[in-house]
């Protein structure tokens, strides 16, 4: 994260909801100033296709709201519904 936080337009999208229970990588990632999105626990039991599928769904409201998203906001993309976040 620390290689990242130099280069610009940068989007996080991770399955490893860990991350976001660790306080070490979540200062890491704020400081590193992404915006990150996390896959839902519930789309973590779905196909590699149907992860894949819907991630293509929603992608332009991922641009959409990193674009708007403030240093170390995060996002959550459920299986069917709006992507959650601030």
């Amino acid at each position: 994260m620390k290689k990242l936080a130099g280069e610009l337009d940068w989007v996080i999208i991770s399955a490893d909801t860990a991350i976001s229970r660790n306080p070490h990588e979540i200062e890491a990632w704020k400081q590193a100033g992404h915006p990150i999105f996390f896959f839902k626990h519930s789309l973590l039991h779905q196909t590699f296709w149907q992860q894949a599928s819907r991630l293509c769904h929603v992608f332009p409201d991922v641009i959409k709201l990193a674009g708007r998203a403030r240093v170390g906001d995060s996002f959550q993309i459920p299986v069917r519904g709006a992507i959650e976040g601030p």
